[in-house]
């Protein structure tokens, strides 16, 4: 069996990840990630989501103002060069930034490289270690070999809190998890502009449904905005069915999906003029889960934090997206805070109330229910990425507590 040894070990390869793997880097420790698929980017790659949301102040303007700075700014100004894309907004105020998929793998491998970040791809944690409230190590399954990774501090950003999982901890389980959707991809569309189009697929899908054509669940089918190139477009389809843990849940998901892309298609092929030389280009490799299971930190982030938008001294990640429940039948839910304004995350979200060494970041840090379904888009987690790699570097320097959140605020914290 295979040993490493590695200062910081870092549990997968999305947006929070590539983030506490350059903070990490910078403070000239050895880092070691790892991903369970053979590309980076999450659910941001995987599940193609295809717009950050979160870098920017909620505000009904046309210009969009960034609500943090640091490495999450950098990361969403090389990736919009990268995917030749620029933020959008709607009529509510929200700002987001569209970006290619094929751009944001290309620019997380590329940051690994440059941070000489040692990656295992194809991975999953299968065993963790711990003694005297430490992670000493975990085993991974890599492939055909088991590896044991010998760590000094770790940062979970797999999504599901899996280290605080296998290490028996207490979770943060929901009775309902929000609604998965499915990411698919048309070419063949008549040439039209984007807004003309999502007025086309709403008008149909509502006189589909009516007329019974195609079943209610379909109402929640719409286009991911800034999409729409070279006459295709993406759309995501919100799945009629309930996620649970448990086993081959996310293969009933992923079914029930492909056969509402398929009537759909079909559908609209006949029905509308504009898709009549539609065909499916592909269908994400991943459906996409929002939220799972959650460990519990220091501090447990609530939605009355969110909509009160407090503020906190040890604050590490500013937030300025509202309260976005996603239901089977009912669609989404929006709760907002006061325009202009926006909430922060306290560093004790981010650290395990258990383990000393072991840190959280991206959609499994410490929070209710109500407060994941805002602070898991991808421009919080590059935030509490970023900020997680900093808070697991800075255990192993022994740095006072004080002196890291300065550290942190200094990169990434403007008000």
């Amino acid at each position: 069996m295979q040993t490493i040894e590695t200062d910081i070990l870092i549990i997968g390869g999305g947006s929070a990840g590539i983030a506490a793997a350059v903070a990490s880097s910078s403070l000239h420790h050895k880092v070691t990630l790892v991903e369970k698929l053979n590309y980076l980017g999450g659910k941001a790659t995987a599940a193609e989501v295809g717009t950050i949301c979160g870098l920017y102040k909620y505000k009904k303007s046309e210009t969009s103002e960034y609500i943090v700075n640091g490495f999450a700014k950098e990361f969403a100004e090389k990736l919009a060069a990268f995917s030749s894309s620029s933020p959008l907004h709607n009529i509510y105020g929200l700002h987001y930034l569209p970006y290619n998929i094929n751009a944001y793998k290309q620019l997380c491998l590329q940051l690994m490289h440059e941070n000489n970040t040692n990656v295992l791809f194809n991975s999953e944690v299968i065993e963790v270690q711990v003694t005297n409230q430490l992670v000493k190590s975990v085993f991974v399954q890599s492939e055909n070999e088991t590896i044991q990774i010998i760590c000094k501090s770790i940062v979970d950003c797999s999504g599901n809190s899996c280290i605080s999982q296998l290490a028996k901890l207490p979770l943060i389980k929901s009775e309902n998890y929000q609604a998965a959707a499915q990411v698919f991809t048309l070419k063949g569309i008549d040439l039209t502009n984007e807004s003309n189009l999502n007025l086309v697929v709403l008008k149909e899908l509502k006189k589909a449904i009516l007329n019974n054509q195609l079943d209610s669940s379909f109402k929640n089918i719409s286009i991911v905005q800034g999409s729409y190139h070279n006459n295709s477009v993406s759309f995501k389809v919100g799945i009629p069915i309930a996620v649970t843990n448990s086993k081959g849940n996310t293969e009933i998901l992923r079914e029930k999906a492909i056969e509402m892309i398929h009537l759909f298609i079909n559908h609209f092929v006949t029905h509308v003029a504009l898709f009549k030389n539609a065909i499916l280009q592909h269908i994400a490799p991943e459906v996409g889960i929002r939220v799972g299971t959650r460990p519990i930190g220091k501090y447990i982030l609530t939605e009355e934090d969110i909509l009160s938008c407090k503020k906190f001294d040890d604050t590490i990640a500013n937030g300025a997206w509202p309260i976005e429940e996603w239901e089977e039948d009912k669609g989404v839910a929006m709760r907002y805070f006061n325009q202009d304004d926006f909430y922060q995350i306290p560093a004790d979200c981010l650290k395990s109330a258990q383990i000393s060494n072991l840190f959280f970041a991206g959609r499994n840090i410490s929070a209710t229910d109500g407060a994941i379904a805002s602070a898991r888009v991808i421009g919080i987690c590059l935030q509490t990425g970023y900020a997680a790699g900093m808070l697991a570097s800075h255990f192993i320097l022994n740095t006072p507590p004080i002196i890291t959140i300065q550290a942190i605020q200094a990169k990434q914290i403007f008000v």
